[in-house]
C-alpha cells in the first residue's frame, strides 16, 4: 500500500499561521471581539469630553475641539483601512474566518466618518452653515472629505443582503465605489499636511498598496 507523502513544512507552516490557530474560536466569539475593537475608539472620546468639562483641560491639548475631528478621523480612515484588508487577507493567507466581519469594519468606517463631519461642523465651523459652501471651496481637502463621505452613504444603504440580492451583480459594481473613497481619503490627509508628513505619507502608502494588490489580482485573472 503507498503512503501518503507528507506535507513539507513550509507547507504545514504556511497552514498553521493561514488558519491562525490562536483565533480558533466561534463566529460569535470574533463578532463581539471586532465590535468591542471599533467601539473603543469611541468610549475613548467620549470619556476624554467628559474629564475635559469636568476640569481636566488640558487632556485633549490646547485645541480640544481640532483634537476630536482628527482623532474621529484617524479612526475613520483605520477602520477603512481594514475593511480593505480583509479580501487581500482571505486570498493570499487563507484567512476565511475575516470575511463574514467585513460588513462590520465598513459600518463603522461609515459611522466614524460620519462623526468625523458632524464634529468639524460643531467644532470648527460652530455650525455656520453659511460658512460651509465657501470653506468647502477655499480648502480642496474639505471637498474630497465632503465627496468621500457622500459616496460611503449608498454602500451603506446597499450594504445589507436583501440589497444585494436586489441588485445583483450591479451590487458588486457599486461597493466598488469603495477603492475611490480611500483615494479621496488619503488625498483629503495629504492635503492637510502642514509640518508632520509622516502619517498621512504613511495612510497613502498603506492605501496605495492595499488598491495595488486588488489591481495586481485584477490583471492577473485576465
Amino acid at each position: 500500500m503507498a503512503m501518503p507523502k507528507k506535507s513539507p513544512i513550509y507547507t504545514r507552516a504556511w497552514t498553521f499561521v493561514s488558519g491562525i490557530k490562536l483565533m480558533m474560536i466561534s463566529t460569535g466569539q470574533r463578532r463581539w471581539l471586532f465590535f468591542m475593537f471599533s467601539v473603543l475608539p469611541l468610549l475613548y472620546i467620549v470619556q476624554a469630553v467628559v474629564r475635559v468639562q469636568l476640569g481636566n483641560w488640558e487632556l485633549l491639548g490646547p485645541e480640544p475641539g481640532k483634537t476630536i475631528v482628527h482623532f474621529t478621523g484617524a479612526w475613520a480612515f483605520n477602520l477603512l483601512i481594514a475593511t480593505l484588508c480583509v479580501t487581500p487577507l482571505t486570498r493570499y493567507l487563507k484567512w476565511r474566518w475575516l470575511m463574514p466581519h467585513r460588513r462590520m469594519l465598513g459600518l463603522f468606517f461609515a459611522f466614524y466618518i460620519s462623526l468625523h463631519g458632524i464634529a468639524y461642523l460643531a467644532f470648527l465651523l460652530e455650525w455656520h452653515w453659511a460658512d460651509l459652501a465657501t470653506e468647502v471651496v477655499e480648502r480642496p481637502y474639505l471637498l474630497l472629505g465632503t465627496m468621500a463621505w457622500l459616496l460611503t452613504m449608498p454602500l451603506i444603504i446597499t450594504s445589507t443582503k436583501g440589497w444585494q440580492r436586489k441588485l445583483k451583480r450591479r451590487w458588486k459594481t457599486l461597493h466598488q465605489l469603495i477603492y475611490l473613497i480611500a483615494l479621496l481619503a488619503a488625498a483629503h490627509y495629504l492635503l492637510q499636511i502642514r509640518a508632520g508628513w509622516f502619517e498621512p505619507v504613511l495612510y497613502a502608502v498603506i492605501t496605495l498598496f492595499l488598491l495595488s494588490t486588488r489591481l495586481f489580482h485584477k490583471t492577473a485573472r485576465k
